[in-house]
């Protein structure tokens, strides 16, 4: 012991004992504490480079003051180098590691960030493999270390290989090209097939329409009947087969002409009576008195969903009876909707049936030809969809079903109804009612009660004979019969003649036949049909009731309902058309038509002849109905030509031609024409749209006046 600590007490030192003690323990503890730190960050540094190696992906550190850059292993090798191969440097960045394309882009890309004080930024870019390859990287960036002036010193960021992605994009483009020039050149091929093909069918269907006009006998008509249903049928296949966009993506381009409700469901009548009679069933129609007869839209593929539909109640339902049904659901000034439905009485669906029904009804896509028998189902229900409308389907085992669907229509400018002039003309008629099937007797009887007709009913001609007696006897006899064709034991014809053959009725009421065949069909068999006062084909609405009325009470048919008749009917009598048209055979068919509405007509072969008769007599001309594909100068440049000024830059043009895929009325519209007729033309519509066009012009014209009236004032 020293001197000194013998003079300091032991109590004393024992505390200062303590403190050093604890002092030394303290600088153990931190020593400990630090080496602890220092392998909490050895073990996350481990884990960094363990999620870098696992990631793929490369990191970078970039000092912005002395422009060093650390590069991580996985960082070099990922293009091929070692840490030792480069100096970690941005010089060796932009010299060696990024691809020259596109080195000045980075450079441009970093400097933008870096003004515009945003802390982060990403970057797609190449890189340079050490073996000459090109990498593909995605770089994610962020600025960190900001000074006193908020400018960053250090930069870091990670770059991901994006290479196999890069290049399976590139062979999808590359495969979508290659697609879609195939696709383009399907394209051209079809529009040239669809051509070539109407143009000789609008020759056939045009010719058949003249040949309506001229005298023919009973046989010759019914040939030339049947030739046109030929064509219709025929145009029907080449608008399917032609239609591109079907083919190609499962969509469908809708038609947007002028049709009748009426003579849709009739064709549709006359195609099922056959097949309908020999599995004894019989497809009834009611149609609404509500329901306007014209409209704008697609009427062949309202036709393909009813005859789908009809046909599947004949071979599945196995019921004795078919309704087809049309009804109004809604109408404003911009559309119209109609309801239709097509039920059967048969054997019906369970509800597991009904729920798989449903699940086809919604298939779309590559799914479709698995559909087996739901793939026609699912085809109207996509149709009707395009139309929008939609679909459902009502069933109860035992009971039938009920297969409803809706469509919008646009209102077509030929009118709807009959009987809104004079709803009262022949409510003073009585009227028969001869047919075997409830159904069709009660949806008939609706019909002449709308009319405000008093109308009773029998079940056979032997009962329609009795009433009839019993009615002359009261003294209250009838005035019309309306008597069905296909009936048991007595059918329609022999009836008809035996009440015109019986000499107990004081006054012959008239006999209006009704059937779904053809007039030729039944009186072919027949030495005479002198005994009907009139033919009425299936189905029988308001409208064509009303005219055959009005044919037979006045002699004459004094209400044109179609407002497509010839003559002053037509509307065109005197009318001036410049038929621009290269065609011998469209030419005749063309002008033998404008000749039936009254039309004045001159031809021109092509766009060039167009213009000098316009230059010639610019106000020589009400309308021009324009082909598109002519020689010297087709319609488009024609078109154009007109619309500049140099002639008469408002004058209506109709495309009149075989074109017919996508886009073509469009097309036609764009360059400056009216409207648009693909061929075969149909007369009624060649009818409208010229008249159409017209009316047209002169509000374009009012409307153009106005205008200036308005720029003046202002």
């Amino acid at each position: 012991m020293t001197k000194g600590s013998d003079k300091i007490p032991p109590h004393k030192r024992i505390q200062q004992l303590e403190s050093e003690l604890a002092s030394l323990q303290a600088q153990v503890s931190a020593q400990e504490g630090a080496q602890r730190q220092m392998e909490k960050l050895a073990a996350r540094d481990t884990l960094f480079q363990y999620a870098m190696e696992a990631s793929r992906d490369g990191l970078w550190d970039w000092d912005l003051i002395t422009d060093k850059v650390y590069y991580s292993p996985s960082y070099l090798r990922m293009i091929g180098y070692h840490e030792d191969h480069l100096p970690q440097t941005l010089q060796t960045f932009h010299e060696v590691f990024v691809l020259p394309e596109d080195g000045e882009n980075v450079r441009r890309q970093v400097q933008a960030a870096l003004e515009a004080g945003r802390e982060n930024f990403t970057l797609e870019f190449r890189m340079r493999h050490k073996d000459g390859q090109v990498v593909w990287v995605y770089c994610r960036a962020k600025y960190f270390e900001r000074d006193e002036q908020g400018r960053p010193r250090r930069c870091v960021g990670v770059n991901a290989d994006i290479t196999d992605f890069v290049q399976t994009q590139e062979q999808l483009l590359s495969a979508k090209t290659q697609a879609d020039l195939a696709n383009k050149t399907k394209g051209e091929f079809l529009a040239r097939m669809s051509h070539e093909i109407r143009t000789p069918l609008n020759a056939m269907v045009g010719l058949g329409h003249l040949l309506q006009d001229t005298k023919l006998t009973r046989q010759q008509r019914g040939y030339l009947d049947s030739m046109n249903a030929a064509s219709d049928s025929l145009l029907h296949i080449v608008n399917q087969l032609l239609d591109f966009s079907k083919l190609e993506t499962g969509k469908i381009i809708l038609e947007h002409a002028h049709f009748d409700l009426e003579l849709v469901l009739e064709r549709l009548s006359r195609l099922f009576e056959v097949s309908a009679f020999h599995r004894d069933v019989e497809i009834i129609y009611d149609i609404d008195r509500a329901v306007p007869r014209f409209y704008r839209g697609d009427a062949p593929r309202l036709t393909q969903i009813l005859s789908h539909l009809v046909n599947n109640a004949l071979e599945h339902s196995g019921g004795k009876r078919v309704l087809v049904k049309a009804e109004l659901e809604h109408s404003d000034q911009a559309s119209v909707v109609l309801n239709f439905s097509v039920t059967d009485f048969g054997v019906g669906m369970c509800p597991k049936q009904a729920q798989r029904l449903l699940t086809l009804l919604q298939t779309k896509g590559e799914q479709l030809t698995e559909a087996g028998a739901g793939f026609g189902l699912s085809i109207c229900h996509h149709l009707v969809s395009l139309m929008n409308g939609c679909m459902h389907i009502d069933t109860e085992l035992g009971r039938g079903c009920s297969v409803h669907f809706s469509i919008e229509f646009e209102h077509s400018h030929i009118g709807a109804r009959v009987l809104q002039d004079e709803p009262h003309r022949f409510e003073n008629l009585r009227a028969l009612i001869v047919d075997d099937n409830l159904l069709a007797r009660d949806i008939l009887a609706n019909t002449l009660e709308g009319m405000n007709m008093a109308a009773d009913s029998a079940h056979s001609a032997d009962e329609a004979l009795a009433i009839l007696r019993q009615a002359t006897l009261e003294g209250k006899p009838y005035d019309l019969v309306l008597m069905d064709y296909k009936m048991p034991r007595t059918n329609g014809l022999q009836a008809a003649n035996l009440i015109k053959a019986d000499h107990s009725l004081t006054r012959k009421p008239y006999v209006f036949l009704i059937s779904s065949y053809h007039r030729d069909e039944i009186f072919e068999s027949y030495v005479t049909a002198d005994a009907i006062d009139a033919f009425l084909s299936k189905p029988i609405s308001e409208s064509r009731l009303f005219d055959a009325l009005v044919q037979v009470f006045n002699g004459q048919l004094e209400h044109t309902v179609h407002g497509l008749k010839t003559g002053a009917d037509s509307g065109l009598i005197g009318v001036r058309v410049l038929l621009v048209e290269d065609n011998k055979v469209n030419q005749l068919v063309a002008l033998g038509m404008l000749r039936k509405f009254g039309a004045v007509a001159t031809l021109a072969e092509n766009g060039r002849e167009a213009l000098e008769c316009l230059e010639e007599d610019p106000d020589g001309f009400d309308v021009i109905l324009m082909d598109l594909e002519m020689p010297e100068l087709d319609g488009f440049e024609a078109t154009r030509t007109i619309r500049a000024g140099a002639y008469r830059a408002d004058i209506p043009i109709v495309a009149l031609t075989a074109q017919a895929m996508r886009d073509d009325r469009q097309r036609c519209l764009e360059a400056g024409m009216n409207g648009y007729l693909s061929k075969p033309i149909k007369p009624e519509l060649l009818c409208v749209e010229i008249r159409q066009s017209l009316d047209v012009s002169v509000m374009h014209v009012s409307d153009s006046y106005r205008n200036d009236d308005e720029c003046q004032d202002q």
